[in-house]
């Protein structure tokens, strides 16, 4: 299924089963505010990444509620400033090999430091366009999904088949934090900031 088709399938769900958390959603970034991002991070990004943050510019800052485990949605201008931090941080010398890159695009938070990144560079595996977390005080640089595409299919399953085991019309906080996504066959794959 296309990126495209799991995000209104995604949106669907939203939208019936969680709307108090559909309604802190903010609206979608223009293209001028996505220009204006890439101009800023010196990355071009692709077309996926785009039309996540054309579906959505993140959530209200007010709102901490998660949209899958424990992860938030950023805005373009949070997703900026995390990686202007984490860049001045890397180019002062303070981390080592692999604890941020450049080409890190942190598009989910915990809100405390920590993100799953869209890595347009590769690391580790040579594979732009993986997904990789990123902790803000541990070592472990797991790269979770291959790709946007495949990790968007594994929270829409991961949303339907809450609600058919649970029967309920909506879906509540816990459940969301409780969500496991399935991994594809030979992930995660484990690797360390050295």
């Amino acid at each position: 299924m296309t990126f495209a088709k799991l995000l209104a399938r995604l949106d669907a769900l939203l939208q019936r089963h969680r709307p108090e958390y559909y309604a802190e959603l903010n609206p979608p970034a223009t293209a001028a505010e996505l220009a204006a991002f890439e101009a800023e991070v010196g990355l071009t990004l692709p077309a996926e990444l785009w039309a996540w943050f054309s579906w959505h510019n993140g959530q209200n800052d007010e709102c901490f509620e998660s949209l899958v485990a424990n992860y938030e949605c950023p805005s373009l201008s949070s997703v900026a400033e995390s990686m202007r931090i984490n860049r001045e941080l890397l180019e002062a010398g303070d981390f080592v090999l692999n604890w941020w890159q450049p080409n890190w695009v942190p598009f989910l938070t915990n809100g405390s430091g920590d993100h799953v990144c869209l890595d347009l560079e590769g690391t580790f595996t040579g594979q732009p366009g993986q997904l990789i977390e990123h902790w803000h005080d541990w070592e472990p640089r797991d790269v979770v999904f291959p790709d946007l595409t495949v990790w968007l299919a594994a929270v829409v399953q991961a949303y339907e088949a809450v609600l058919a085991e649970t029967g309920e019309p909506e879906l509540t906080d816990e459940q969301i934090l409780d969500l496991e996504l399935g991994s594809p066959a030979g992930f995660p794959l484990e690797f360390r900031a050295r």
